[in-house]
């Protein structure tokens, strides 16, 4: 597969965009903003974050679509993106009862009897009740109006019956507490989760019949699709905090660490220059976006494979150098052959000039 990026001009300029976001400069005011309307932890809310860019990024397609909103703090930061993306094409969904949650069945758990019955509990929140018209109006003091779609109702009545216009889903947020509702999210949604779109759940880790529910979906189907799960901190301790899957494409934290990579490559490589992608095969376009990867070794294009030695990677080097090739980057599946290629590493090092390296990247500049 050829490693260079095709993407329209609007997407790759959003690409960029996303690429140069820095977290802890303009995530932070984003998740100060919708704070008020969401009691989804911090670590879990950065993750929905990335994820939401990464489904821009890499022209995921599909709705972003919420099935449990509370005051909608989660679908809010989603919205948050999308605006900031100037991202048109798309909508999140707002699905609720906005009338709180249904009584808990005994397939939940005993944690979820705990929470019905404690109702004086600073998480009770009046039994996850808050009203349409105050959601509402929530998006439209926060400029998220147009971004935003609002169903009322239980689930087993509203979705099937908006499956055709929501239309493709990227990401599907689920936050329905318990078994039946975790169930009919998915049973009357996956199917239009894209190839590479991403299933969320907020309460895997905390009620039973929400893990029951995903798992008894999922072998049914016989999906294979393996949970990923997003790790908080408590008093100083680790805890799993929600989870997720990918639907196809690879896992989410192999996109999100190529996503991370490409984060630093264009750091240090500017739009739309040629470089040389030493990557073993296995990254391509979704490290290099808006700039033409040539791989190492290649032929008519296309990877061909590890040098066979280290002369031959000396000379095709200097051949794709001379072609126009102003960078050599090393993704970490071929970190290694920095090791292995003795004649390689030492041509590099007094021919070009090392601009970057960690655990992910090597990034030499050919014009020196």
């Amino acid at each position: 597969m050829s490693a260079e990026t095709k993407q329209s001009p609007a997407a790759q300029a959003r690409s960029e965009m996303f690429l140069d976001w820095d977290d802890a400069r303009d995530l932070a005011p984003i998740l100060e903003k919708v704070r008020p309307f969401t009691m989804v932890p911090a670590e879990s809310l950065i993750d929905l974050s990335r994820v939401a860019r990464a489904a821009l990024t890499y022209g995921i397609p599909g709705a972003f679509v919420e099935c449990g909103v509370w005051r909608g703090g989660s679908s809010f930061l989603m919205a948050e993106t999308l605006k900031r993306a100037g991202a048109r094409d798309r909508k999140v969904w707002l699905f609720d009862s906005y009338e709180g949650l249904p009584a808990p069945k005994e397939i939940d758990g005993a944690k979820a009897f705990e929470y019905a019955r404690n109702t004086d509990s600073p998480w009770y929140h009046d039994n996850c009740s808050a009203s349409l018209e105050i959601v509402q109006r929530a998006a439209d003091e926060l400029g998220l109006g147009s971004y935003t779609e609002f169903v009322k109702g239980w689930f087993d009545q509203t979705l099937a019956l908006n499956r055709d216009r929501i239309g493709p889903i990227a990401i599907l947020r689920i936050d329905a507490d318990w078994y039946d509702s975790v169930l009919c999210c998915l049973e009357s949604l996956y199917d239009q989760v894209v190839e590479g779109g991403f299933v969320i759940f907020d309460d895997y880790y905390t009620f039973d019949g929400c893990a029951i529910a995903v798992h008894e979906f999922l072998g049914k189907r016989g999906l294979s699709h393996q949970i990923e799960n997003v790790i908080g901190r408590w008093e100083g301790a680790e805890y799993c905090q929600s989870a997720l899957f990918r639907k196809g494409g690879g896992t989410w934290r192999w996109l999100d660490q190529c996503y991370r990579t490409a984060q630093e490559v264009a750091s240090v490589i500017p739009p739309g220059e040629t470089l040389i992608l030493a990557d073993d095969g296995a990254l391509g376009a979704d490290l290099t976006i808006g700039r033409r990867a040539i791989p190492f070794i290649e032929r008519d294009g296309q990877y061909w494979g590890p040098p066979p030695d280290g002369e031959t990677a000396v000379r095709e080097l200097e051949r794709l150098r001379a072609a126009g090739a102003n960078f050599m980057v090393f993704g970490w599946p071929a970190l290694w052959w920095l090791d292995h290629y003795g004649e390689l590493r030492e041509h590099l090092n007094s021919t070009a000039r090392r601009i970057l390296e960690n655990g992910r990247l090597a990034i030499f500049d050919l014009r020196f």
